[in-house]
Formats: C-alpha cells, structure tokens, sequence
C-alpha cells in the first residue's frame, strides 16, 4: 500500500493506493495558507485518516504533491506562489519524522501527469505532457513512464510560459503568464472584463453551459490563451498527448475546444495535429495519485 496527498490551493486531497487503485480516499479544504504550521496540521490530519484502521507496516510510503518548484536533493519546497506558508520546508522529512514511514516530495503536476501516463488518458504514449488548471497552472512531462525533472527541476512549468507582452501579473510576480490568464482568477478576471461580476468558474461554467453568451465567450477566450501555450509545449517537447486537469478542466469542451482550434492553426510542423487533447481521465484524485506512484512498488 502506498499513500499519496496531493497539497493545493483550495484542497488537499489523499488517496490510499492499493494495487494501483485508490482505496480509501480523504480530502480537506487549505486553510490558512499563510500559517505553515496550521497546513501542516492539515496533512497530518489527511495522512491520519488513511492510515486509519490499516496496519501501517504495510505501507510502503508517502507521496506529497506540492505546488512548487522543488529541491530535489534536499527533497525541500522552493517558491510555491499559491501557498507560501510552505517555502522552504522540507516536507518530506517533516511527513517522515512524524508518521515513520518513508516520504517523498515532487511537483504537484508531475504527480498529476505521472497518474495520466501510467493509469489514465496517457497509458501507451512514450511522451505525456500534462497540465493542471486551478488556483494556478502547472505542467508536468512524462517520458518513458517517468518523470522528466530537467537539470535542476524545473521542466514542464507550462504555466509559466509568457504569452502576453507586458500582460496581466501573475502569481509568480511576473506579467503575460499562461496562469495569469487561465487560472481561476484569470477566468473570473476576464469574466469581470465582459460585465460578469461576483461569479467563480463553476457558476460561469454553468452559465455558459446554459447558453449565456458572454460566459460562452470567457471560456473561448481562456481557451485561446490556453492554446497559445499548448503551441510552446507543442514545439518544445512535441508529445503524444496532453493530459488537461484541475478544477477548471471540468469546463471540458467549453475551453479545450478553442485551445485545439489555436495550436491547429499555429503549430510549426503540421503533423502536430495528429497530438491528443484531453480532459484527465482519473478526475479529481489523479494528483493524489500520481502522489502515491512516487514510491516504488
């Protein structure tokens, strides 16, 4: 058995695995994510909940998905720009020390595209690019069935790609950023730009499904920003498939649509429109789980 949390924004989420199915499953909204202890608390509590009533010598280990770049030899949390309360934390020896079982840390969209490319949408294609959409916008590269980290751990920062020139801030603090655009705050921003106001993206995502052309027009538009940067990830990396994941995924269509339209048009080699683009097949617990298959075995 192995555990695997998947640490956001707005949730954390776990899963127990078990012959690489999701067995017990536990989730809790992020609180206080100014407060290291206070989220730290709420990791114990979710790792807590599924160790329960299992005999903990059979686990095999703890996988922590975080949203942040990472120090992979000191296993220690860089500059995550939604939750900064756990900069420079060495989460997996914290998790280790507590529980006595043995953890490791990784990207929260490595997690996610690694659960794709072994179990999900990506199962069977040598190259996986993912890309998590939510209070941020991470990306992940999956090659081979592993994980592609870079020299120094910062490959598949797809949400960090610059699509606009001098463009809206990001949460990184620099401008023109995919995520600036695409985020749940990107959506509600560009929603507030056609007169849509005190929405969140579910309840525009509702009205656009409804028929509401302005909400019709704020998921295009995301959609295109999208696009623009599948159309980098495209030409870099040149991938089977792109796995989409995160809260705002579930708008399915309604913004994966526009993006396919864009890199179509704007792809360098045309054999690229032959590259999959799609919604994640495991849903909600695919970063938990990608978590989870960060321990061997």
């Amino acid at each position: 058995m192995r555990i695997g949390i998947d640490i956001g924004g707005t949730k954390i989420r776990g899963v127990l695995l078990k012959n690489n199915k999701a067995v017990k499953k536990y989730e809790i909204k992020t609180r206080n994510k100014n407060s290291q202890k206070v989220v730290l608390v709420q990791i114990f509590k979710c790792i807590d909940k599924l160790i329960e009533g299992e005999n903990k010598k059979r686990i095999k280990g703890i996988g922590l998905g975080v949203p942040s770049p990472i120090d992979f030899e000191k296993q220690r949390i860089l500059t995550p720009p939604n939750l900064k309360a756990l900069k420079n934390c060495q989460l997996a020896k914290v998790v280790k020390d507590k529980f006595r079982i043995k953890a490791v840390i990784d990207n929260d969209a490595n997690c996610f595209t690694l659960a794709e490319a072994l179990l999900g949408a990506g199962k069977g294609f040598k190259i996986v690019a993912g890309i998590t959409i939510g209070t941020g916008v991470g990306g992940g590269i999956v090659i081979d069935k592993q994980i592609y980290h870079g020299e120094f751990g910062n490959a598949g920062e797809f949400g960090h790609i610059n699509i606009v020139k001098n463009g809206w801030r990001c949460s990184c603090g620099r401008k023109g950023c995919v995520e600036a655009y695409v985020s749940g705050k990107g959506i509600i921003k560009i929603a507030k730009g056609l007169g849509i106001k005190n929405s969140n993206p579910k309840e525009i995502e509702d009205l656009a499904r409804l028929g509401n052309k302005k909400a019709k027009i704020v998921y295009k538009t995301a959609g295109e920003y999208l696009g623009l940067g599948l159309v980098s990830i495209v030409n870099t990396i040149d991938p089977g498939i792109i796995v989409i994941g995160g809260g705002i995924s579930h708008a399915g269509n309604l913004i994966i649509n526009p993006a396919k339209e864009i890199v179509k048009r704007a792809g360098l080699n045309p054999l690229t429109k032959k590259i999959r683009i799609v919604k994640s097949k495991l849903g909600r617990e695919a970063g938990a789980i990608g978590a989870a298959l960060l321990i061997c075995g």
